[in-house]
């Protein structure tokens, strides 16, 4: 078995040499804006009297919830798109004489 030493290497092993949806990665990048939204406004938002949530942490959620259907449809459009892809399969050759 082959050692992998770089880290992209790695990746690349594990998700067959697939890149990640571009979708996918601005969903990713919407959850980590949402998670240091979601923060602040946990750390240091003013508490409503009834113990409730404040707007902002109402909105910090919608943020992260956002980008976690982002990532979902952007998975989903690169598995429709993929299959739509045609590519002959492993061993078998165009020019096989039947």
């Amino acid at each position: 078995m082959a050692v992998i030493h770089s880290r992209s290497g790695r990746i690349g092993s594990l998700s067959g040499s697939r890149s990640v949806p571009r979708l996918a990665k601005l969903g990713a990048a919407t959850i980590a804006f949402g998670a240091v939204y979601d923060l602040s406004e946990h750390s240091y938002a003013v508490t409503t009297a009834s113990g409730g949530f404040s707007p902002g942490e109402h909105a910090a959620h919608l943020v992260v919830l956002i980008g976690m259907v982002t990532i979902i449809l952007g998975v989903i459009a690169d598995g429709i798109h993929g299959s739509s892809r045609r590519s002959r399969q492993e061993g078998s050759s165009r020019d096989a004489i039947r």
